[in-house]
């Protein structure tokens, strides 16, 4: 399921029954950080960003750590999986099906 606003670019995979969350935006410049597992997934040379199987993303961001932007107190975009699915997830997820 995507939710509204949300964008999958170049290099991006997005694995079976993953759930991304209104406004998440993957490329292969954003990386992903789960929560869940305490990993962080990013593409390399040869693979692409892969969201893995049942995880539910959302839009988040990471502190920029150059002076300046801690100067400023500037971010980046980032991706966080806050959980994987579960009933109440497929709950929803039907819902949101029978909706549309």
């Amino acid at each position: 399921m995507i939710g509204g606003n949300a964008g999958v670019y170049e290099g991006t995979v997005v694995k079976r029954r993953a759930v991304l969350g209104t406004g998440t935006i993957l490329n292969r410049s954003i990386p992903i950080y789960d929560l869940v597992k305490d990993a962080v997934y990013t593409a390399t040379e040869s693979e692409p960003l892969m969201v893995p199987e049942e995880a539910i993303v959302v839009p988040g961001s990471r502190a920029v750590s150059h002076p300046l932007g801690k100067k400023y107190g500037l971010s980046l975009q980032a991706a966080v999986i806050v959980k994987y699915r579960d009933s109440k997830t497929d709950t929803r997820v039907q819902l949101e099906d029978l909706l549309r």
